[in-house]
């Protein structure tokens, strides 16, 4: 069965008023794989009431994260992971269901896993990386600038010796060889060659 979240906010606002909109530390007796009671306090849908969804069918919550990754979580905060592809989330929270069965509700706004993570090992390295870099990308983003500042302070300084080479060569041949002659070597001892 799959929920999709209510987004009209009449309705919301009403079944707000009646339920608390975070997730409450519930024990129940059915028990996934890898579940474990787990206290939270993150902000996820409601759960429907009982006419349209049984209490004793478990419930998970999939979504995307700030990252962009899939985040499946159970509406008991008893196990949750992150994953790359929606169908992993999915697959999680069918395993995850009491005998192979449960619900699951589709969340429109951006939900982050408050659990340890039973899902993927590498989108959690992806994720941590992630959040390394965008802490310290002005660090490297002034270091990048850096570089390439002194980048180019070394090419004029090259060019302006270059330059100032050829000058120096063109004046020692028009000074020493009246302009009839011109150095074709590297070597200045060698003969001139004539023009």
């Amino acid at each position: 069965m799959t929920i999709r979240q209510l987004t009209q906010r009449k309705l919301l606002h009403a079944r707000s008023r009646r339920q608390p909109s975070t997730v409450q530390d519930q024990p129940s007796k059915e028990s996934g794989k890898e579940c474990a009671l787990q206290s939270q306090s993150a902000q996820f849908p409601i759960r429907p009431d009982a006419t349209v969804l049984s209490d004793s069918i478990p419930l998970f919550f999939i979504g995307r994260n700030q990252n962009g990754f899939w985040v499946a979580r159970e509406a008991a905060g008893r196990c949750g992971g992150l994953f790359l592809f929606r169908w992993s989330a999915t697959r999680f929270a069918r395993r995850n269901g009491l005998a192979g069965s449960g619900a699951t509700m589709l969340v429109e706004h951006s939900i982050e896993l408050d659990l340890p993570n039973h899902g993927s090992r590498l989108v959690e390295l992806i994720g941590t990386t992630t959040d390394i870099v965008r802490r310290h990308a002005p660090f490297v983003t002034n270091l990048i600038e850096a570089a390439i500042a002194q980048w180019r302070k070394l090419d004029t300084q090259i060019s302006c010796a270059l330059a100032g080479h050829r000058r120096n060569r063109e004046a020692i041949e028009n000074d020493l060889l009246r302009g009839e002659y011109k150095l074709s070597s590297k070597n200045d001892d060698e003969l001139p060659m004539p023009r």
